[in-house]
Order: C-alpha cells, then sequence, then structure tokens
C-alpha cells in the first residue's frame, strides 16, 4: 500500500510512505520518502527506491488512493504489478457524487464479490437504479478494484486502511523536522 501524507513541520513536506503486512497481520514500512510535493518525478523517484529495495515479486499487487500520478508511476515503474484502488475512496467519491445508501451497497456487493458472475449481477442492480453511477464506476477498469477481476492475490486488503493506522501512528512525528523524523522511523 502506498500513500503520501502532509509533513507540519516548518517546510510543509510530503511523507510517501509504502507498507505492506506480514503472516501476523502486523503493519510495517517496507519504504518512505519526503518530497516536496506529489509529483510525477517525485513518484517515479519513490518507486524505483521501492523497486531497489524490494525488487520485483511475482503477484506483486500496490494500492493507493485513486491519485492518478501513482497509476501512471506504477506503470512505468512495475509494469507486471497490478494496481488496485482503494474501494473506501471511491466510496467515498460515490457517496459525494451520487448519494444514495442503495447504490452504496451495492458498489459495496459489486466491489468484495469473489465471482464475476455476482459481479454482473451487481452491477446489473446498479444499472436499473442509476446509470450514471455505472458509467463512472466504468472509467476504471474493474482489475483496479473488484475483487472478483484482480489477477494477483490481494490478501483480502480491498482498502488502504492500513496506511490510516499508519498515519495515526505518525501523527505527532509529522510536526517533526526532518532529521527528527527519520530517527523516528
Amino acid at each position: 500500500m502506498v500513500d503520501a501524507i502532509f509533513l507540519k513541520s516548518k517546510y510543509r513536506d510530503i511523507l510517501m510512505i509504502a507498507v505492506s503486512k506480514n503472516e501476523n497481520n502486523n503493519i510495517f514500512s517496507l519504504a518512505f520518502g519526503i518530497v516536496v510535493s506529489e509529483n510525477n518525478e517525485s513518484y517515479n523517484r519513490f518507486f524505483n527506491q521501492l523497486r531497489n529495495t524490494i525488487g520485483v515479486r511475482e503477484q506483486l499487487s500496490i494500492l493507493s488512493d485513486h491519485h492518478p500520478t501513482i497509476a501512471n508511476t506504477v506503470v512505468n515503474v512495475y509494469p507486471k504489478c497490478q494496481h488496485g484502488i482503494c474501494i473506501y475512496h471511491m466510496e467515498k467519491n460515490l457517496r459525494k457524487k451520487y448519494f444514495s445508501d442503495v447504490v452504496l451497497s451495492l458498489f459495496y456487493n459489486v466491489a468484495i464479490t469473489y465471482k464475476c458472475t455476482e459481479f454482473y449481477i451487481f452491477m446489473n442492480e446498479i444499472e436499473k437504479f442509476d446509470k450514471v453511477v455505472v458509467d463512472y464506476l466504468k472509467e476504471e477498469e474493474p482489475e483496479r478494484w473488484a475483487r472478483s477481476f484482480h489477477t494477483n492475490r490481494r490478501y483480502n486488503m480491498l482498502t488502504i486502511n492500513n496506511m490510516e493506522s499508519m498515519n495515526a501512528v505518525l501523527r505527532k512525528a509529522r510536526k517533526l523536522a526532518i532529521l527528527r523524523l527519520i530517527d523516528y522511523f
């Protein structure tokens, strides 16, 4: 999982961080980097350093929010990796644009189902309710957000909640000067 969080020190830099979970479901950081802004150059450098550190793994999946720069960089640096989008962030967008408890419930069912046949059944139900929502969901390939189409092992990780846990751990550290922040890790 990859995310970026704003630092609250004097210079207001951004901390990019990649985390994973071990076999005991413990969250640990794989890599971090401090950049001035979230842009192609920053993410490209971050992912290239991550690749140098962990290499290229078979069945590698990277999960992030819907940031287009992350998607572009993953394709360039890890071309065989599958990049997933956090369904929580997609749900937030749905909530803003097409708020409906029915749509949100159906979206959740579409996203978490294991079977492609059930995916299409739920998508048809959404279409009966609101075709515009289906058009919105089709803007992204289902391989990026629907468990039933994700070809790599996603280990039941559909959201970047682990990143939010890491953000909570770093809440106080985000106010530290950069050198002290690095010591925090």
